[in-house]
């Protein structure tokens, strides 16, 4: 049985010189294209949003997609994961398929229902009595997102990565656009609403016309394995509880800020900690599609390999992150207002606390831990990290006011992956050092902060916000090519992969 991972169903060319394929590149950067829209297109609304509502309106729009978006995935208990797992080496495609459909369709259900009857808690935990007149569109946003989480990883492991990249894209795009328009059309937010709505049934049959089609060319496989639900439910109930505590952690700093403070001050909150847009999607997308080239290697006992594909992947990663982190930090005093105005002001600490993140956002800590099937692991180290960011807000919001919610996701979130690094070891049989490229990653941070401390005296220059981001733009991004080039971080095969990711014009400069 070949596996849609597997090096035969694949050009011979390499992006790394250890069995990962051209195939994979793309699929990387398919994926990853697709999926940044999404993030893209919120980013492009927080500018417009900031300037056309007003900070109270532009907070509860917060409030509204943060209850939707948290119950969407805290609901889908890992079931649209395991698909992953099940469909390349399940002989009974469809049914899983199907099974799979059906389980998603009555968990939207159950979970809309008890979110509309929640909405005066919500409204009160939330400071936000506003949002008693949103709780039916609130609950239709989750009837409708829930049963399309199965679309990535269906079509995915069903090998239609095209396929899905365009329809995703599209409706990434169209995501943009219902709110967008609206906006500009001066509507009231409730017609904004409104306008998502109608987007997100659009969606919904879109996604299950292009799903229905391609079940109906599934075939069967003798040769897999049987097919329990039971198993399929044991596999992917610790990921989605492992999901759901992840997505709590990401959302409880929000949470906090908003039972604290009014939607004003969660717009100001919610503008500094901004996550950027296209990074964390390549350290997902990365990490999905690299895990079954995790669990081939580690079935057959070739542990260094999984450590090499494992390592080359980091540095990449922070080939891009460490100096995205450092010119961030540099420039959050003209970046926040250029893009939000300086109504936003606020959010520059905010945002450069958040920032400090990027340290060791470098990569996705839990592939390998999926990869091995522990993903009871998993879920206690989501619990572990909700405990713990929970009690690190509180206190440092009580101490220190609305900056304490990102320094103490900073803290939790830097704690935790290292423990993650240690679990790795244990599962690996490595030691810590062998563990991460620690030399590679300390090459990569030391080449930015020098290209950093040579931008440093633009900074002391009187230009508008947009002068001072292009000079000390250009000038950061040529200190750092040029320190990046002596240090030597990269190996010259992955230095030549990540060559191959850019436009031809642009090779010549790494």
């Amino acid at each position: 049985m070949a596996y849609w991972w597997d090096s035969s169903n694949a050009p011979a060319l390499k992006i790394f010189q250890i069995g990962t394929t051209v195939r994979l590149r793309t699929q990387v950067i398919l994926t990853s294209i697709s999926k940044s829209l999404k993030h893209v297109s919120v980013f492009i609304l927080a500018i417009f949003l900031t300037r056309y509502f007003t900070k109270y309106e532009y907070g509860t729009y917060l409030q509204v997609m943060l209850i939707a978006n948290f119950a969407v995935y805290f609901a889908v208990f890992g079931i649209p994961s395991s698909v992953y797992y099940f469909l390349p080496r399940s002989a009974e495609k469809k049914r899983l398929v199907k099974n799979t459909m059906i389980l998603l369709f009555v968990i939207s259900f159950l979970v809309s229902i008890c979110i509309y009857l929640s909405i005066d808690l919500l409204a009160k935990g939330f400071n936000n009595p506003n949002l008693l007149e949103y709780g039916w569109l609130i609950a239709a946003f989750i009837l409708l997102q829930i049963p399309i989480k199965l679309y990535e990883p269906f079509m995915v492991s069903t090998k239609n990565v095209a396929r899905f990249v365009m329809v995703n894209a599209t409706f990434n795009v169209g995501f943009l656009l219902a709110i967008l328009i609206p906006v500009l059309l001066d509507w009231k937010l409730v017609e904004v609403l409104y306008s998502l709505f109608y987007f997100f049934i659009a969606q919904l049959i879109a996604v299950y016309i292009m799903t229905i089609y391609t079940f109906f060319n599934l075939e069967d496989d003798p040769e897999g394995d049987d097919y329990l639900i039971k198993e399929q439910l044991a596999y992917s109930l610790p990921i989605g509880f492992t999901g759901a505590i992840a997505q709590l952690g990401i959302a409880i700093d929000k949470m906090i800020v908003s039972g604290y403070y009014d939607p004003e001050e969660l717009a100001v909150y919610t503008r500094g900690a901004m996550e950027i847009p296209m990074l964390n999607v390549i350290a997902n997308s990365l990490g999905n599609i690299l895990m079954p080239r995790f669990v081939e290697e580690y079935h057959k006992g070739n542990i260094d390999a999984v450590m090499t594909l494992w390592h080359s992947s980091i540095k990449m990663m922070a080939m891009f992150i460490y100096p995205t982190l450092v010119y961030f930090l540099l420039v959050a005093d003209h970046l926040i207002p250029f893009l939000f105005t300086d109504a936003y002001l606020d959010s520059v600490i905010i945002f450069q606390v958040y920032t400090l993140g990027l340290l060791t956002r470098i990569t996705s800590y839990d592939a390998i831990v999926r990869a091995v099937g522990k993903t009871k692991i998993l879920f206690k180290m989501s619990i572990l990290a909700v405990s713990l960011n929970i009690l690190f807000t509180v206190i440092l919001i009580e101490l220190i006011g609305i900056v304490g919610a990102p320094l103490a996701t900073v803290i939790v979130g830097t704690v935790l992956r290292f423990v993650y690094l240690v679990v790795i070891t244990k599962l690996m049989s490595v030691s810590l050092m062998a563990v991460f490229p620690w030399i590679s990653l300390a090459k990569l941070i030391g080449s930015a902060l020098i290209a950093g401390a040579l931008t440093l005296p633009i900074m002391l220059l009187d230009y508008s916000h947009a002068t001072m981001l292009v000079i000390s733009g250009v000038v950061f991004s040529i200190a750092y090519l040029v320190t990046f080039r002596f240090a030597k971080a990269l190996s010259p095969k992955e230095l030549e992969s990540v060559r191959g990711l850019l436009p031809r014009q642009l090779r010549w400069i790494l």
